[in-house]
């Protein structure tokens, strides 16, 4: 997806609007597949010389699965966001993204934005029973380590090494 922004050259330092949405492919996220609703972009665009400023918001929704129980889940993504765009910018060493001509690519920083969104770990919600037992089961170990007790039925594959060692502590 392309945006024009001709309107800027002709009235340069004039602020304006635009609204874009666009389709991103599935990403691997942490080993997990994540497929994203589009993604919408609105805000406005000013130029400057050869340097195009994006200010704006950007919504959608990451959908993957569930670390607890893995059933589905999702996460609303919205990001606020100020964008320099240059068309002698190198993407990997200056901090603004490249483009040619009167359009600007929004494909590239809407990933970046959309990803360094993404929670690493998506949580179905409040009616997870996996997530529920998990907790329940936490807060279970957290009380006996709280109390100095230690429930019977605790494994420490470990133990044993003390024997080892115990002959020769000095």
């Amino acid at each position: 997806m392309e945006l024009d922004v001709s309107r800027g050259f002709i009235s340069q330092e004039t602020a304006f609007p635009f609204e874009a949405e666009l389709e991103l492919p599935p990403q691997d996220v942490c080993g997990e597949t994540v497929t994203f609703a589009p993604v919408k972009l609105s805000g406005k665009y000013t130029v400057y010389d050869d340097m195009v400023t994006l200010e704006g918001e950007l919504e959608t929704v990451a959908h993957g699965a569930c670390s607890v129980c893995m059933e589905p889940a999702q996460a609303p993504i919205a990001v606020s966001f100020t964008e320099r765009f240059r068309k002698d910018a190198n993407e990997e060493e200056d901090e603004c993204f490249a483009y040619e001509g009167k359009k600007l690519p929004l494909d590239h920083m809407a990933l970046t934005l959309v990803l360094l969104n993404t929670p690493m770990r998506f949580d179905c919600g409040t009616g997870c029973t996996a997530a529920v037992e998990l907790k329940a089961w936490n807060e279970a170990e957290k009380v006996w380590a709280e109390d100095g007790d230690e429930p019977q039925d605790t494994y420490r594959p470990f133990e044993g090494l003390k024997d080892l060692l115990g002959g020769e502590e000095q």
